[in-house]
């Protein structure tokens, strides 16, 4: 809790209830600087409180556990996304805490998990629609209480972990909708008089690139002149950001990787660059290398989100009547490649499979990754009667 001083901020954090008398503790500081530094202050009080720092600070409800654990955990230094996070933080108001949030952790056995598990598999346990909850995001909520239990019993709060027990209900996985070959080519066509979506379009489905990857995309990370690019980053969008966004680093080396680009692909580069720099020009400026290639500005200096291109293809695929997402030309890259292509040149250009660290050094790109580039134009081109490279 931040409250408002004449000459500040007062930060007030729950530090559970005093083991004599009973009351509710509170721990409290005056901040005489910006909100900022006080909800820095604040965090770090909460991740006190859930070191057990303070007297009486042992969580006695599996509500108050789940808010030590998620301070806990977004301050512990363990590198964790900021849509995650997010993502954590919903799952703990919206459908673990109406579920368990009153009860008390040492009466959270084996038992009451998996009925809960059970319960949010057919009705969502959620306090504004009740929709059943897929086995994956059962899962989701598994994780955290997982963890917010295995640090109450590393803080000797409980005597074991029952989450380690418990068994949350296995989902099907559904099958991912691939396009096929003519309907890609479909895609290309309803897009034509729009180059930005077409070339946005282009590349996801070439380079088998995530959305965010795309639109994470600097001009500094093209080279026309060698017909490559690198993937180094991802565009992260989630509330409580700064920006809105955050550009993260891949979550391996594997993620970092440079790929070959087609004849026309890069043709459609040259173009969009041209492009971007006369816009840049009527601004009196340069287009500087640190730009994204797509964005909503005139000056590239902030990229495009990832759903609202996801939004975009959505509308789009809807129109043309295709029953796929924008993420589905990523697998279509696979599948399409998966049938021409040694495993390894598809792992590598997905960005699964092991790179060798020289190869993304020295900026080579392999003549098996070059024939796949190649070979996925010539799926997108071949009823446009463009000439396959040679």
């Amino acid at each position: 809790m931040i409250r408002r001083r004449s000459n500040g901020w007062q930060v007030m954090v729950y530090a559970g209830r005093d083991p004599l008398s009973g009351r509710k503790k509170w721990l409290s500081q005056q901040v005489n600087a910006s909100r900022r530094e006080a909800e820095r202050v604040e965090r770090r009080l909460l991740i006190e409180v859930a070191d057990g720092r303070h007297e009486g600070t042992r969580a006695t409800t599996m509500g108050e556990l789940l808010d030590q654990w998620i301070a806990w955990r977004a301050g512990n230094g363990k590198d964790i996304s900021p849509r995650t996070l997010n993502d954590y933080r919903n799952l703990v108001e919206n459908k673990i805490k109406p579920g368990l949030g009153t009860l008390p952790i040492g009466k959270v056995d084996v038992r009451v998990l998996d009925a809960f598990y059970g319960n949010l598999r057919q009705s969502g346990n959620d306090r504004f629609k009740g929709r059943p909850l897929s086995g994956s995001r059962v899962r989701d909520v598994h994780v955290i209480i997982s963890g917010a239990l295995s640090l109450a019993t590393r803080y000797r709060w409980v005597p074991y972990n029952p989450a380690v027990h418990a068994r949350p209900p296995a989902g099907r996985n559904a099958q991912r909708a691939v396009p096929t070959p003519e309907q890609v080519r479909q895609v290309s066509a309803a897009v034509a008089d729009d180059p930005e979506l077409a070339l946005f379009l282009r590349l996801s489905v070439t380079t088998g690139l995530r959305p965010g990857e795309v639109c994470a995309l600097r001009w500094m990370d093209v080279d026309l002149e060698a017909a490559e690019l690198e993937v180094n980053g991802n565009i992260i969008t989630a509330k409580g950001l700064p920006s809105g966004y955050v550009r993260r680093p891949p979550k391996s080396i594997n993620g970092i990787r440079v790929l070959a680009l087609d004849r026309r692909t890069v043709k459609m580069l040259r173009a969009h660059k041209a492009h971007r720099a006369a816009v840049t020009a009527g601004l009196a400026g340069e287009l500087a290398a640190d730009t994204y290639l797509f964005s909503m500005r005139p000056d590239g200096s902030r990229p495009v989100r990832p759903d609202a291109m996801t939004k975009r293809f959505t509308a789009l695929a809807k129109r043309l009547g295709h029953g796929y997402t924008l993420y589905g030309l990523r697998h279509f890259m696979a599948t399409q490649l998966g049938a021409v292509a040694e495993a390894g040149t598809v792992r590598g250009r997905m960005g699964h499979g092991s790179l060798a660290v020289t190869s993304i050094y020295t900026r080579r790109v392999a003549e098996a990754d070059r024939a796949a580039a190649e070979h996925m134009a010539q799926l997108l081109d071949e009823s446009r009667g463009l000439p396959a490279r040679r």
